[in-house]
Parts: C-alpha cells; structure tokens; sequence
C-alpha cells in the first residue's frame, strides 16, 4: 500500500515535471519566433508611438502605482501578489485575480489571448522573467504604455488621450491622468464612457487606497476632493460622450490588438 502511494506521488511529481517543461518551451519558442526586442522596435517605428521621456511623469506614476507598485523592486514577477491570486482563485474555484505585474500584463499582450487559465499564466510568468533580463524595466514600461489596453478598441496611452480627450497625454489634467490610470484594470466592465457608474466605484476605491496606504501619497488631500466631486453624471466636462461607435463597439475582447503579435493579419512583421 505504502509503494502505492509512493507511485502514484511519484508519477504526478514526473507529469508535472514534464508539464511544466513543456510550458517552458513553448514559451521560449513563442519568444523564438518574435523576440521581444523585435516586437519592441517595431512598435516604435509606428506614428502614434509615445515615448517614455514624452509621458508626463506624473501620469507613469499613477500608471505604475495602479498596476504594480512593486514594478522597480520584483524581477517580473510579485511571490505576495501570485499568493494572493492562488488563494483568492482557488476560493473563488474560478479565476478572478490574475495577480499580474506589468511586466506579466506585457507578455499577455505580445502573446496571448485574453483567456483565463492556469498553463497560460504559468507561461506568462515565464515570459516575464525572460522580458526583465532582455529588455529591462524602461524598456518594458515604455512598451507597456504603448500597448496596454483602455478599453474601446483604444491601445497605448496616446491613443486613449485622443479618444477620450481629444487632445494629447501631454495635455491632461490631473483628474484625466488618475482616470485613465484607472483605466487598464477595468477596460471593459468599468468602461467610463459605457459604465460610469462602475468606474466611479473602481476609481474611489483607488483614490481612497492611495490616501490611505502611502505615507507619500501621489495624490494631495484637496487633489483627492477635486477628482472625487467628478461623480458619474460627469466623470470629467472632456471626457467623450457615448455615441454610435461606444454604444455598439463589443464589450468582450476575444484577443489583444497587438499590431505585430501572434494574432497579427498575415504579412505583418515586425
């Protein structure tokens, strides 16, 4: 009985094993056949590129402090973060906290779809280790702004400023900077132009967290009152009206718009 047991620890120890080997090199081969410094320069080359030096350094503040504060101490991935999302996933029994740093949302984005499983985002983080030694912090902050997605069909921080502002990220107040800070964690679902009432909540919770929690907070308390007397009947006097394309444009994104990713139109290349 005992050797039994012993075995049958053994063979699930060796199919893991083989698992994640597998995982491992079908990510080194994805990384093969479009390296990321590649897909990197490509996306430079491109006229709405916006370079990190360009974005106002208040708005990469913001940007980083919502998605992953820890972004200049971890090496591509956050253990506390990847904990959290164990437990909270497997009490859920579902997938509801990806607990993904910019770096781990990076690799989604240049290679994946948009679907929620556990050999996916075991990839994702093996990517994410790799993007740290070749392309470094800078580098993925700055293509992470320039991909990330805001939600109506709109990708990169340049683009989301003309959607919704008309006018460049250059130019935005600080209540249009926290709001499309707030933007990439609920692109969809807490869309502000489609559901200002759910971004209103998720935008509270964030402001509320960054007066509470930092001893430095970004934010000033008389800043905080200015962004919280925005309410959902106007979130902001610029910010886009819904109209025909914002009404009808799908709320469920099958896969990223990655111009030169896996899922690029045939003859695109970097």
């Amino acid at each position: 009985m005992v050797w039994t047991v012993w075995t049958v620890l053994l063979a699930l120890l060796g199919a893991s094993l083989l698992l994640f080997v597998g995982i491992w090199v079908y990510a080194l081969v994805l990384m093969k056949k479009r390296p990321p410094l590649t897909l990197y320069e490509a996306r430079k080359r491109e006229a709405d590129y916006l370079p990190l030096s360009a974005v106002p350094a208040r708005q990469t503040e913001l940007l980083v402090e919502m998605e992953d504060s820890d972004f200049y101490t971890h090496r591509g991935v956050d253990p506390g973060e990847i904990r959290c999302a164990i437990h909270l996933n497997f009490g859920a029994k579902k997938i509801v906290y990806g607990g993904s740093t910019i770096t781990m949302q990076l690799a989604k984005n240049l290679y994946f779809r948009f679907t929620h499983n556990y050999l996916r985002k075991t990839a994702e983080i093996l990517i994410a280790l790799a993007l740290e030694r070749k392309l470094g912090k800078e580098r993925i902050l700055d293509f992470y702004i320039n991909i990330i997605y805001f939600g109506n069909g709109t990708y990169g921080l340049s683009e989301a400023a003309r959607f919704y502002f008309s006018k460049p990220a250059s130019a935005l107040t600080l209540n249009q900077m926290f709001l499309l800070a707030c933007l990439p964690a609920i692109p969809t679902r807490g869309n502000p132009v489609q559901y200002p009432e759910v971004f209103e909540r998720v935008r509270n919770r964030r402001l509320n967290y960054l007066l509470r929690e930092k001893k430095k907070p970004l934010i000033s308390q008389d800043e905080a009152a200015a962004i919280f007397a925005n309410t959902a009947s106007c979130l902001d006097p610029e910010l886009r009206k819904p109209d025909d394309f914002t009404r009808s444009y799908p709320q469920t994104i099958p896969r990223i718009n990655e111009r030169f990713g896996r899922f690029a139109p045939k003859g695109r290349k970097a």
